[in-house]
């Protein structure tokens, strides 16, 4: 098995730990992809029309490096703790 095959695996086997356990993951940039049920942002849903329903708890934070310099972030929620607005 190569490096990098090894180091995805572990990530998705981190966060998929810290799902079960009720702990909040943290990742970065393209490790997003990493993650392996639906998640989205507020800002995401907000385009999309959609709404966090009541009680919702993030799962986990996103960072990510902006185009023109800097950095973003956001809490990830699952898909299914969204709602269509109203």
């Amino acid at each position: 098995m190569n490096q990098k095959l090894k180091r995805h695996l572990e990530k998705s086997i981190h966060i998929s730990q810290c799902m079960l356990e009720g702990r909040p993951f943290h990742i970065s940039d393209s490790e997003i992809d990493f993650v392996p049920v639906p998640v989205m942002t507020r800002t995401t849903a907000k385009k999309r029309g959609l709404v966090l329903k009541r009680g919702a708890k993030p799962v986990g934070h996103w960072s990510w490096q902006l185009p023109v310099g800097g950095r973003a972030h956001g809490d990830l929620y699952l898909v299914e703790r969204f709602k269509k607005a109203e």
